[in-house]
């Protein structure tokens, strides 16, 4: 069996500019700003231990997802596509990857489903999204997400993946954020990093 290159990219403030996460939400819970739903969480104890960001998210996700399907989900990520600004000098290591025959992973904290979404209404050459998996319950999303996919999470559900399907795979190039990234960086033969959208690489410790 012949070795396969791989390329892993971050998707959020790597491919593109923003946090996509907010368009998600948008698109599920309607025209009430975010902030209507979380009035709830000034009488949760853990907001003054530091968990609010946390909080905000699972709130979020809960509100947004519980009772709907993944194809909603995915549904939500071909809509919010068009309003991502690329970072055009990641895209296009992208496209470069691909076309020298490098397969093109995404490795996200975002809901897998919508970043399969965006991935097919851009049209990007990505073999495969492995990102954050959504919960559900006799086919319907219970609003509860699994480990979130990010620090040595992406590591572990690369890991399992090339495990459970056989792959024989070396990760030529691997791209971005810092220091959350680190992990999934240190996989790779030549490794990116992406902040207020300029590339550099990245040299470790």
């Amino acid at each position: 069996m012949n070795t396969k290159k791989v390329a892993l990219f971050d998707f959020d403030e790597t491919l593109v500019h923003e946090n996509s996460l907010s368009y998600l939400f948008k698109y599920l819970l309607g025209r009430k700003p975010l902030f209507f739903y979380l009035f709830a969480l000034f009488w949760d104890l853990r907001v003054y231990r530091g968990q609010l960001r946390s909080l905000i998210k699972h709130r979020l996700y809960k509100k947004s997802l519980e009772g709907r399907d993944a194809e909603q989900v995915y549904q939500a990520g071909l809509v919010s596509a068009a309003k991502l600004s690329q970072i055009k000098e990641v895209v296009q290591q992208m496209y470069d990857l691909h076309e020298k025959g490098v397969e093109v992973w995404i490795i996200t904290a975002s809901p897998q489903p919508f970043i399969e979404g965006i991935v097919a209404q851009l049209k990007w050459p990505v073999a495969r999204v492995i990102g954050t998996l959504l919960e559900s319950e006799n086919g319907k999303l219970t609003g509860e997400i699994g480990p979130e996919c990010q620090l040595e999470e992406k590591v572990r559900r690369f890991n399992l993946t090339i495990e459970e399907d056989a792959l024989d795979y070396c990760v030529e190039a691997s791209y971005g954020n810092l220091p959350v990234d680190i992990p999934m960086l240190d996989l790779a033969q030549h490794k990116f990093f992406v902040e207020n959208g300029k590339l550099d690489p990245f040299v470790g410790n």
